[in-house]
């Protein structure tokens, strides 16, 4: 009898963004073992509604993926306990690491005072399809995959 295979998720809800300090430097820290460990316990103690369930059991690194467009390694986790790896992506990078957050964040700021794709191209440099691509993708995300925090989380109001 064949093998049954798994049914695939929604696109990216193997993927965490993690959330990466200003004062750090990512390529460093993601290169050594030890302080990315240590890193990502930090993070997984002051934000656990960002990590899937059952990472509190442990969790060990699963390889790398290393983005052609944003020339950075990510790291990879697999939860040994329910055999599913996750891709711990910056939060410095926008979503499939189509672009970073900051240029995103220019684009998005020149197409709201109406400036055309061919005039975001010309500013920023790429292609105006690189540009309405982008903007496109940010209906792509998933509300159901969405991170909410806990009211004890939020901050006082």
């Amino acid at each position: 009898m064949a093998k049954q295979r798994r049914k695939r998720g929604t696109a990216g809800d193997k993927t965490i963004c993690l959330p990466i300090a200003d004062d750090l430097d990512y390529a460093t820290l993601v290169e050594d073992r030890e302080a990315f460990r240590q890193y990502l316990d930090e993070q997984i103690a002051a934000h656990p509604e960002l990590f899937p369930e059952g990472i509190e059991a442990g969790y060990r690194f699963h390889g790398w993926v290393e983005s052609s467009r944003q020339q950075i390694k990510t790291r990879r986790i697999l939860l040994p306990r329910t055999k599913e790896a996750y891709q711990l992506r910056p939060d410095f990078v926008m979503p499939y690491m189509s672009e970073t957050a900051e240029m995103a964040d220019k684009a998005l700021y020149l197409r709201k005072h109406g400036l055309a794709f061919e005039g975001i191209a010309y500013v920023l440099g790429r292609s105006e399809m690189h540009w309405y691509r982008l903007c496109q993708s940010l209906g792509r995300a998933s509300i159901v995959g969405t991170t909410l925090k806990t009211e004890a989380a939020l901050p006082p109001i």
